[in-house]
């Protein structure tokens, strides 16, 4: 079976729905194996600043060390066909957690990207996007 996850998704920028922070008004989502995992990339724009963040999991539930990524560890989870999860962590305390799930026809992904702010107030931040390569 192949991975619906797999391949590169471009933001639709009028499917964000922030909570926190200023929505991207471009971007791209890559998801690409590596070893036993996945490799993410994200390339976006915010009010003009071109930004670029990449990470690996290993969708199995388990914790990893992340050195150089400002965070401790990170897990990721395959929920099931149309649902990956992931969370970063400092310490013991996750500070970040995100879900992704696609439509039924695989070719849009809603991320919702969730945690809590310094003050500790909850925020979910929505982001759509929809498949240009698979």
């Amino acid at each position: 079976m192949t991975d619906a996850f797999l391949g590169t998704w471009q933001l639709d920028p009028d499917g964000n729905n922030y909570q926190l922070g200023d929505p991207p008004q471009s971007g791209l989502y890559i998801i690409e194996t590596k070893d036993n995992g996945y490799l993410v990339t994200m390339k976006w724009t915010t009010n003009g600043d071109e930004k670029q963040m990449a990470y690996e999991g290993i969708p199995d539930g388990k914790q990893y060390e992340t050195p150089a990524t400002g965070i401790d560890a990170m897990s990721m989870t395959r929920v099931d066909d149309k649902t990956l999860d992931s969370s970063a962590f400092v310490g013991e305390v996750r500070i970040a957690y995100a879900r992704r799930v696609l439509s039924e026809n695989d070719n849009t992904m809603t991320v919702t990207q969730s945690g809590k702010t310094p003050d500790g107030t909850d925020f979910a931040n929505v982001s759509v996007y929809h498949r240009v390569i698979k």
